[in-house]
C-alpha cells in the first residue's frame, strides 16, 4: 500500500470515528431511524391485513374450483417509501450536516495533522474525508434497509425475494450517491465560508431549493398530478399512451421537465420509486425496462456526485497546506 493511499485511509477512519462521537449526528441518526421504522411500521402493519385478505379470497377461490385467480395487487416493496422520502430529506440535512463538522472540526481542533507524518494534500484530504463519509453513509442506509426487510417479513408477513433484494440494493446504492452529493455541498459551503456555520446556512438554503422548492414546481406542473391517483389512469392510459399524449405538449413539458432535471432529489425519488414499486405504472415491468427507462436519473446522480466532488477537492486543495505535526 502506498504512502498516499494509507493517509487516505487514516483521514477515512478519523473520519468515521469522529461522526460516531458527534453528539449532533447521532441525534439527527436517531431521528432518521424512528420515523423510518414508525414508517415501515404502521405499513407493515396495514400490509397484512390486506395479505391476509388476499390469502382468504384465493383460498376461497381455490375451493370452489377456479383455476384463474387475479394475482395480488400488493407490492411490499412500495411500504419502503417512507423510508425513501425521508432519507430524501432527513438524510440530505445529516449528509450537510456532516460535511460541515468534517471541515469546521479541521478548523478548530486542527486533529488531522497527527494522524500523518507527511503533509497531507487537499487532493488526500478530499478522498479521505469522502471515504469516510460513503462508510458513514454505508452503514447508515444498510441498517436502515435491514430493519425495512425484518418489518416487512415479521410483521407484513411478506418477505422479499432475490429478485426484489437486488432492486433494493440499487436504490441504496442511489440513496448512496445522493447521500454523498449533499455531504460535499456542505463541506465545499463550509469551507469556502469565514464563518463555517455562514457555509452551514448556505449548504441548508441550497438544500431547500433542491429538495423542496425545485421538486414541488415541477409536480405542481404535472399533468398526471391533476387529479387524484393520477389524470393518465383516470383516463385509463398506459405508459405509451402517457408517452403519446405527451407529444402534444412538448414545450409545456420541456420546461416543466428542465426544473424537475435541476432537482438532485427528484432524480433519486424517481430512480428509488421505480426500483421499489412505489409507482403503480412500474410495477408490470422487468428490472432492465426499469433501468433503461430511469437511466437518466442515475446518470444524474452519478453526475452531480462527481462533479460536486472534484468542488471539494479543488476547494480542499486550493487551501493553504495543513503542515505536519500537532501544533497549530
Amino acid at each position: 500500500m502506498s504512502e498516499s493511499t494509507n493517509r487516505i485511509l487514516q483521514v477515512a477512519r478519523h473520519e468515521y470515528r469522529a461522526a460516531v462521537r458527534s453528539r449532533a449526528l447521532i441525534i439527527l441518526l436517531a431521528i432518521l431511524v424512528v420515523a423510518t421504522g414508525f414508517s415501515v411500521f404502521i405499513g407493515a402493519t396495514d400490509y397484512a391485513a390486506q395479505l391476509a385478505e388476499y390469502d382468504a379470497y384465493r383460498a376461497a377461490a381455490q375451493a370452489q374450483g377456479l383455476t384463474r385467480i387475479a394475482p395480488s395487487p400488493l407490492a411490499v416493496l412500495s411500504l419502503l417509501r417512507g423510508a425513501f422520502e425521508y432519507l430524501e430529506i432527513i438524510g440530505a440535512i445529516i449528509a450537510i450536516t456532516l460535511g460541515y463538522l468534517s471541515v469546521s472540526r479541521e478548523r478548530v481542533s486542527r486533529t488531522l495533522p497527527l494522524l500523518r507524518s507527511r503533509p497531507l494534500t487537499g487532493t488526500e484530504l478530499a478522498a479521505g474525508t469522502f471515504l469516510g463519509a460513503l462508510a458513514i453513509f454505508t452503514t447508515l442506509i444498510a441498517a436502515t434497509a435491514v430493519v425495512g426487510i425484518v418489518a416487512l417479513g415479521t410483521i407484513g408477513n411478506d418477505w422479499i425475494n432475490p429478485a426484489q433484494v437486488l432492486r433494493l440494493t440499487l436504490a441504496c446504492v442511489a440513496a448512496l450517491l445522493y447521500l454523498s452529493a449533499f455531504y460535499c455541498l456542505g463541506a465545499i459551503a463550509t469551507a469556502k465560508a469565514k464563518m463555517p456555520a455562514n457555509g452551514l446556512v448556505i449548504a441548508l438554503g441550497i438544500w431547500l431549493l433542491v429538495v423542496l422548492v425545485l421538486p414541488q414546481i415541477g409536480d405542481t406542473l404535472d399533468a398526471d398530478n391533476q387529479l387524484p391517483g393520477g389524470l393518465f389512469q383516470a383516463l385509463g392510459l398506459n405508459h405509451d399512451g402517457e408517452v403519446a399524449v405527451l407529444t402534444h405538449f412538448t414545450g409545456y413539458e420541456q420546461v416543466r421537465t428542465g426544473i424537475e432535471e435541476a432537482s438532485l432529489a427528484k432524480h433519486f425519488e424517481r430512480f428509488a420509486f421505480a426500483m421499489s414499486d412505489v409507482k403503480e405504472r412500474y410495477r408490470p415491468y422487468g428490472l432492465p425496462w426499469l433501468l433503461n427507462e430511469t437511466r437518466h436519473d442515475i446518470g444524474w446522480l452519478f453526475a452531480y456526485t462527481a462533479v460536486l466532488f472534484l468542488g471539494l477537492r479543488r476547494t480542499l486543495t486550493r487551501q493553504q497546506p495543513i503542515p505536519t505535526g500537532g501544533n497549530s
